[in-house]
């Protein structure tokens, strides 16, 4: 604080100006030991706004700030002239905390009589820590609000005054639940005195329902985290406000173009592409078309199926990557399924000089599961074998059913994945180096979708390790209870 005790006499006009701009807490007394004045500093250590403590007695003023004790001792300093600090006085915040502060009153002659300068300043090294502790409260992006146990604020950051419209000597020693829509207080009453008991870091709002409520009313979308502050007057509970509005918005923004982009894709280009592939189809009747045409036209075919199967997949990806794959669940034949797959792949397989074949059980398989999601899985994989497996190789599924479970491998004689991480296969893009340098065909998104259909089905897909040539894939799914084993 700075000193006030001065031979020449102060001008009260001064001395008001110089208390209110000091960055310390103080508070002006007549000789009667009644509040004058009290600066921000003051108001805030107390918790009290400057109207509540003019014109009280020092011994009145923050409860406990000033018992008796100090009564008699600005009697003390007015009549003695001499400087007096009192070590650990208590002092009540109007929060209910109390904490020990160190008061020096200073005596000062002015126009209007003699007066006591009292300077509040918390304790050697707490008040450091003090000091740094609200510093570091101030320099929050995030809004920030220390409350007890009872969910009275016990303090704010100047992005709490800027983001609620309050000041702080109107929020310090309120409910919490000032801050919260009435809708939410109830339950919010009820989630705080619950945290309390088990005090945690953590975070609310991460689902963009959490509202917070400003002074004019008005509401707003925000994510709270919560931490637990363990402090010599007890358990206080820090919360980080951040204001989501503006990544709302985006989101919602984002959202828009998705759907725009999405109608786009399928109406742009799996429309014509289906279209191309129902004429080519008729096409393949006409008697009038050369060799060389049917050859052309098996070109136009091959390609636009594989298009159509390129947007499909960026279609179910983005699905996936929204919301999570939505399957249909019912009682199929895994058999039957896995079978149909294997027959649409034959032309590829032929087209391409490979034998395929398929070894199964010989009897239903039945599990739940959604047999078109089931079928693309299988599709993926075979179209992945047959991609790298060379001419004269070979494809082989086999289906087996193992107690409560069924497997699947899909075996080729193909090139292998090498030194490649055999996780990194199913990550979204990826593709091997060989399959880039070859410019094999394919986006990298089949083993992806495969894995995303299997483990919404409960099941497992890996790389099999085996000391032949080629790579196996293995899909396991749970059987439905009662099926049959081998």
């Amino acid at each position: 604080m700075e000193h006030l005790q001065d031979a020449e006499q102060w001008e009260y006009g001064a001395l008001s100006d110089m208390v209110l701009k000091s960055d310390d807490a103080i508070v002006l007394a007549d000789a009667q030991g009644v509040v004058l004045l009290a600066n921000a500093g003051a108001c805030e250590v107390v918790g009290l706004p400057a109207e509540a403590m003019n014109g009280t007695k020092v011994q009145e003023f923050g409860r406990e700030t000033m018992h008796e004790f100090q009564h008699v001792a600005v009697g003390a300093v007015v009549a003695n002239n001499v400087e007096i600090t009192v070590r650990d006085a208590k002092l009540k915040h109007s929060s209910g905390l109390t904490h020990s502060v160190d008061l020096t009153m200073t005596p000062t002659a002015t126009d209007r009589g003699p007066m006591v300068a009292i300077g509040i300043r918390e304790s050697n090294e707490k008040y450091r820590q003090t000091k740094l502790f609200r510093g570091l409260l101030e320099a929050a992006p995030d809004g920030m609000v220390i409350v007890n146990r009872d969910g009275a604020i016990v303090l704010v950051n100047a992005q709490v005054e800027e983001l609620f419209g309050y000041r702080r000597a109107e929020l310090v020693g309120e409910q919490v639940e000032i801050l919260v829509p009435d809708r939410y207080s109830g339950m919010h009453m009820a989630f705080r005195n619950g945290y309390v008991s088990e005090p945690r870091t953590r975070p609310m709002g991460m689902a963009g329902d959490l509202h917070a409520r400003r002074k004019d009313g008005s509401e707003f979308p925000i994510e709270v985290t919560l931490s637990p502050l363990e402090t010599d007057e007890g358990l206080l509970v820090s919360a980080a406000i951040r204001d989501i509005s503006e990544r709302r918005r985006m989101q919602e923004e984002t959202d828009r173009v998705k759907d725009e982009f999405f109608a786009t894709v399928s109406h742009e280009l799996r429309t014509p592409l289906t279209s191309m592939i129902g004429y080519g189809e008729l096409m393949t009747d006409l008697e009038e078309l050369s060799p060389q045409g049917q050859r052309f036209l098996s070109v136009i075919m091959r390609s636009a199926e594989r298009e159509l199967r390129l947007v499909d997949d960026l279609l179910t990806l983005v699905a996936i990557e929204e919301s999570g794959l939505a399957i249909r669940s019912a009682e199929i034949d895994l058999e039957r399924v896995v079978r149909e797959a294997v027959e649409a792949a034959r032309p590829r397989a032929e087209e391409a000089v490979l034998s395929l074949s398929l070894e199964t059980p010989g009897i239903a398989v039945p599990m739940y599961g959604d047999r078109d999601r089931l079928g693309q899985a299988m599709d993926n994989l075979l179209s992945n074998a047959i991609k790298f497996t060379p001419a004269e190789g070979s494809v082989r599924v086999v289906l087996r059913s193992r107690g409560p479970s069924a497997e699947i491998d899909v075996i080729d004689t193909g090139v292998g994945i090498g030194d490649e991480d055999p996780d990194a296969l199913f990550e979204r893009l990826f593709r091997t180096p060989d399959a880039v340098a070859q410019q094999t065909p394919g986006a990298g998104l089949g083993l992806t979708i495969a894995l995303a259909i299997v483990e919404a089905h409960a099941g497992t897909i890996e790389v099999v390790a085996s000391s032949n040539p080629g790579t196996t894939f293995r899909m396991t799914f749970p059987l439905r209870p009662g099926a049959s084993s081998d």
